[in-house]
């Protein structure tokens, strides 16, 4: 259970009838002070994350890095189709670090994806498609 879930259980029990009874007490708090004193903390945990979301962490600011790395990597060899492995060793970065960084650029259509013949294999390939 989360905190998120616990405090949201606790709103949901001091929503019940028996819970508006006012002689029902523990440690001395009333339920309605107990709800109260729940949505106060969900409010701050909710303020506290929506705060974070905008905040740039470092593992954001090296994942953007690494797609302009990419990204720029792709533009020197504009339509030649390069796997993954290929790109990892050139950047000197891990191949699942590239495939987070196409990701992106696969959404926005940047570069596309293909499946090539290489060796006697089929591997996934990644292209730039050539500016015209």
């Amino acid at each position: 259970m989360t905190i998120r879930e616990f405090y949201l259980s606790v709103l949901d029990l001091a929503d019940t009838d028996s819970a508006t009874d006012p002689s029902m007490t523990f440690n001395g708090q009333t339920v309605v002070d107990i709800s109260n004193k729940a949505s106060e903390l969900l409010a701050a945990l909710d303020a506290k994350n929506e705060k974070r979301k905008g905040t740039e962490t470092k593992e954001k600011k090296e994942a953007e890095a690494r797609k302009l790395a990419v990204l720029d990597f792709f533009y020197d060899h504009q339509s030649r189709p390069m796997t993954r492995d290929d790109i990892a060793t050139a950047l000197g970065i891990t191949p699942a670090q590239v495939s987070a960084a196409c990701k992106p650029l696969l959404e926005e259509r940047t570069i596309t994806k293909a499946e090539a013949k290489i060796g006697k294999s089929r591997k996934v390939v990644y292209i730039m498609p050539r500016e015209e």
